[in-house]
């Protein structure tokens, strides 16, 4: 009479204790001469020991699958600055490929279509490089020669301050107690600054691209202007191609259910990605041209800054809003100043409150919490891949712990038991319908 339960048999249990057995001596071995092997021989001897169960075990294969991704984890934290051009190679690739489908289904074959849509971008690139980015520098060496100005108009309101609580006849605060501004030697700061300018630019280089010095920094530019554009075209003329031999590498048992996800995936990162692109575009273009228009100081500057922070929900612009007031506040027309940061940023608020929706969409679902603990999280464990890597990562995490929710909200102990509900394979929820 059978009992209705599974039991391995003998030769399936020895097999188990086999693979056990092997296992418990790798990891012995591994921490014995941990001091002598890199994690790549690890991890090559790891493969090497669950190979021969991968084409039978789903646990031989989750095991890899897990050992993978650690790898990739190791590689990116301690490799990423020569993976960067590639990730970047490959976000250029994923952003434009939608445009380049347009193009190639208007009748022009696909490499003529990526090079009609290269021009342009070469374009665009080369006027960044030549006149903004030297127009910027400019506007930053004029913004530090004005810093003793800006000292002397604190001063002067530090001193208004003082006297004002002075005058308040406060127990403690009196003449010797509250410190005086003017003992900053303000002429000391502006040569400081200026002679930390090129240090504290090749630093934030060094920080975001990972420059070396010398003919370091020289080859990794060019590695970039070079290799970047190169990649791109090379993975735009493949794409399709490599979307489908990846798909083909997933088992036709899962293959649903993987296409599937990867189809929402692809949804809501796509249409983040290149929303937010477009839209950084679009905001930093209105500040900097609304400020040129109006005759407010280092407009170019805030352009850039507000474009390039729109990426950092809410504190982009709680960012670039506030050195807008401060310039404001500084350039010696207070009100007037006030009045054009009023007018600009009201201005961009209202554009992008009607553009916004249209270009980003309100069914991606990303909170702007979760967008900064990505970006945060993974800038500090990986630097600029981290940056490259956070939104993509943060989408991902989204959908697994969407699909988690809805498994533990389905299954039999959050329902107190309640058998009248199945879960699918994709972690929704089907209600019992008799057998309908």
């Amino acid at each position: 009479m059978s009992t209705g339960v599974h039991r391995p048999s003998a030769p399936a249990r020895r097999g188990w204790l086999h693979q056990l057995v092997v296992l418990a001596a790798f990891a012995v071995l591994a921490v014995s001469v941990r001091s002598v092997l890199s994690p790549f021989v690890l991890y090559l001897l790891f493969l090497y020991l669950v190979w021969p169960a991968l084409a039978s075990s789903p646990v031989a294969v989750r095991l890899a699958a897990a050992g993978s991704a650690l790898m990739a984890l190791w590689v990116a934290q301690t490799a990423g600055l020569l993976l960067a051009p590639f990730i970047l190679a490959l976000l250029l690739g994923y952003i434009l490929d939608p445009v380049v489908d347009w193009i190639e289904g208007h009748g022009l074959p696909r490499s003529p279509a990526i090079w009609m849509l290269a021009l342009p971008l070469l374009g665009i690139l080369a006027l960044l490089v030549f006149v903004v980015i030297p127009a910027v520098a400019d506007q930053v060496s004029q913004l530090i020669s004005n810093v003793p100005g800006y000292l002397r108009t604190l001063e002067t309101w530090a001193d208004h301050l003082r006297a004002w609580v002075v005058g308040l006849g406060i127990k403690g605060l009196d003449e010797s107690t509250v410190p005086r501004l003017r003992d900053v030697d303000a002429q000391a700061l502006v040569n400081y600054l200026q002679q930390r300018q090129s240090e504290l630019a090749e630093g934030g280089l060094q920080a975001v691209l990972g420059l070396g010095r010398g003919i370091g920094a020289v080859l990794t530019v060019v590695g970039y202007l070079v290799l970047l554009p190169i990649l791109a075209y090379y993975l735009l003329r493949d794409w399709d191609g490599l979307r489908e031999r990846l798909a083909e590498l997933v088992p036709p048992g899962s293959r649903a259910q993987v296409l599937g996800f990867a189809a929402e995936y692809d949804r809501l990162l796509g249409r983040y990605l290149r929303g937010q692109l477009f839209l950084a575009a679009c905001v930093g273009v209105i500040i900097g041209v609304g400020f040129w228009i109006l005759g407010f100081p280092y407009a170019l500057l805030l352009g850039l800054l507000a474009g390039v922070l729109n990426f950092v929900p809410y504190l982009g612009l709680l960012a670039s809003l506030a050195a807008a007031v401060l310039i404001a506040v500084f350039s010696g027309h207070f009100l007037g100043g006030l009045l054009k940061v009023a007018v600009v940023f009201g201005a961009e608020q209202v554009i992008e409150s009607v553009i916004g929706p249209r270009i980003v969409g309100s069914s991606v679902g990303l909170h702007p919490v979760w967008v900064i603990l990505a970006l945060a999280l993974f800038s500090f464990f990986f630097g600029f891949v981290g940056l490259l890597l956070a939104v993509p990562a943060a989408v991902f995490l989204k959908l697994v712990l969407s699909a988690a929710l809805r498994r533990y909200r389905a299954s039999r102990w959050f329902r107190g038991g309640d058998a009248g509900t199945q879960v699918d394979r994709t972690g929704g929820v089907a209600e019992d319908t008799g057998g309908v």
